[in-house]
């Protein structure tokens, strides 16, 4: 009988044999259908063979390396979830494939626990892609079409086979000159029509394809690329808020996730393999690292792991204006620790940034942002925050990054199913901090406390129970939709209200607490359903009306962490750290 983390899904192990170990190179292959313990994973596979894993690095986290048969660097999975990660690859060759973990902030000790290695799923790898012939059902969510691709169809439509290669041909030397999206003008002045484009590879236009933007925006229907007939043109068209900020990937040609025969994946399975298949534009030249900026830009690690970028300009010349720019080296001290609450009798990592210098005690701000491991990797805020403090955006400022345990601790801890959590925070972690880093102020009015999504409910519900702790609440993205499990007896249903915070917050009394609420405007529901913009909205009049200080910033963007960065900024100015530049417009 097979190991039940092989239930997702059909396990074909022929052909597989594993080891994990330390050493450069195997010594015995074992069955793969086992769990396997050691830092590196080697495995000896078939070509197109479709392979799972899993990874549990108990309350740490990994990154993680995949190198093929040639040596060469084929993944790469930043440390960005502590506990378990899941890995997954389309075996390209036969030969010897190479997983390798590391944690990049701390030496394990010997009292450490192994990694472990589990084989989720094995299977042949096949394309989800529609039956020959088949062209992609037009997305609802894509009823505009670009003017310059109309120019072009019907240039196409009188032209001859000749001709038609050229026109092509000429279309494709203009997008790559100017680079992807296309942007061109609405009638609105506030929207853009932002056209993606894929290129299919050459003696594949005839064949038929699955392309679809990944990205921070939710639809009902999948952002699908279509084809334009007789080229190898695949466009989607959206009108887009001015003043966007945005990273995305396309997924081309998704692998079919191998069920049991007579069932159907599930949603989470769909996502797990058309993953595998997500890639960076290849017409974008600006890049977003999304926690990888080491790899060369042209590897076929850096295809995978990065995303492309996308910022419009809110006003004039219609351009895509992403950064590349690397951000300098710390000058300030970054240090990793870990801490052992006896409230929660459990271990987390945590980050300690504090800008270079001297620091009286009880002299600095205090940042305190859950969901560490992305915020150091993807957004890599130490560096960020010392950069607003050079450039005088605002003052020299110490920030603490907080990880939960593992990813299933996430769920439990951020969303206020008690106030143990925070409690824990507030009367055990701080003081344990103060004590020692004296130069961490302790006046509440000095303290931020911020995050995003299920973080951004927590720093809310800290700042609304806590106060004499957080005197100021950064909330990005808020999760605020989410209220606790009711009883039974108790159960609520669709049409009930709902927003449970704002309900606590507006029977509560008044607390001496700054508020600033960010939230991207592409954050809307579907089918009807509130979505993050609304209850945001909702929690902001509340506020008002209860008479708190509150601020809001309508970002145009998504639930993404390229558009949160910049978000923290305007977050920090708004509840009043703002340096001597942004006092003076960045004079």
């Amino acid at each position: 009988m097979l190991p039940s983390a092989l239930a997702a899904g059909p396990a074909d192990t022929a052909g597989l044999r594993c080891q994990a170990q330390a050493a450069p190179a195997p010594q015995h292959w074992q069955r793969c259908d086992q769990p396997l313990q050691g830092p590196v994973l080697h495995i000896q596979a078939p070509a197109g063979q479709l392979l799972l894993w899993t990874l549990e690095g108990g309350s740490h986290a990994h990154e993680v390396q995949l190198f093929g048969p040639d040596g060469q660097l084929l993944r790469q999975w930043p440390a960005v979830h502590n506990g378990r990660q899941e890995l997954g690859w389309a075996t390209t060759s036969a030969g010897h494939y190479r997983l390798q973990a590391r944690n990049p902030y701390f030496t394990p000790g010997p009292d450490a626990a192994p990694l472990q290695w589990q084989l989720r799923t094995s299977a042949p790898a096949q394309r989800d892609l529609p039956a020959t012939g088949a062209t992609p059902a037009a997305p609802a969510s894509s009823p505009l079409h670009s003017p310059l691709l109309l120019q072009l169809q019907e240039q196409l439509a009188q032209a001859g086979a000749a001709q038609k290669a050229s026109l092509i041909q000429n279309f494709w030397r203009s997008v790559q000159a100017q680079g992807t999206p296309l942007l061109e003008p609405l009638p609105h002045s506030q929207e853009v029509l932002t056209t993606f484009l894929w290129r299919a590879p050459a003696g594949t236009a005839d064949q038929a394809h699955l392309v679809r933007l990944d990205w921070a925006m939710r639809s009902d229907s999948p952002f699908q690329l279509q084809q334009l007939p007789g080229t190898d043109i695949w466009q989607l068209s959206l009108p887009l808020p001015r003043g966007l900020r945005a990273a995305y990937q396309l997924v081309v040609d998704p692998l079919r996730y191998p069920a049991a025969a007579g069932q159907a994946p599930s949603r989470m399975q769909q996502m797990q393999t058309q993953q595998l298949a997500a890639q960076r534009d290849a017409l974008n030249p600006h890049v977003w690292h999304a926690g990888n900026p080491d790899l060369a830009a042209d590897s076929e690690a850096a295809r995978h792991a990065q995303r492309s970028a996308l910022d419009i300009p809110a006003s004039g010349p219609l351009r895509n204006q992403a950064s590349d720019a690397a951000l300098p080296a710390l000058k300030g001290s970054l240090q990793h620790l870990r801490f052992a609450s006896s409230q929660l009798d459990k271990q987390r990592s945590l980050s300690l940034y504090l800008p270079p210098g001297s620091h009286a005690p009880g002299s600095l701000p205090l940042l305190l942002l859950f969901d560490r491991e992305a915020y150091l990797e993807r957004v890599q805020l130490p560096q960020r925050l010392e950069a607003w403090i050079a450039q005088g955006l605002i003052p020299p400022m110490a920030v603490l990054l907080v990880a939960n345990p593992t990813r299933e601790d996430r769920a439990k801890e951020l969303p206020p199913h008690s106030d143990a959590f925070g409690r824990m925070l507030a009367t055990e972690l701080l003081p344990w901090l103060r004590a020692r880093t004296p130069a961490l102020a302790r006046d509440a009015s000095q303290v931020v406390v911020a995050g995003s999504s299920y973080g951004g409910l927590a720093s809310g519900y800290l700042g609304w129970a806590h106060p004499a702790s957080f005197g100021n609440v950064l909330s990005l993205s808020g999760s605020y939709w989410w209220a606790p499990t009711p009883a039974a007896s108790q159960a609520a249903h669709r049409w009930s209200e709902s927003d449970w915070f704002m309900q606590q917050v507006a029977q509560s009394p008044t607390r001496p607490v700054r508020w600033h609420l960010g939230y991207g405007l592409l954050e809307r529901g579907v089918n009807g359903e509130g979505g993050l913009v609304d209850n945001n909205r909702h929690l902001r009049n509340v506020l008002q009306a209860k008479g708190y200080t509150v601020s809001s910033d309508e970002f145009a963007g998504g639930h993404d962490y390229y558009a949160w960065d910049q978000a923290i900024l305007r977050g920090l100015q708004a509840l009043g750290f703002s340096g001597p530049a942004a006092a003076c417009g960045h004079c």
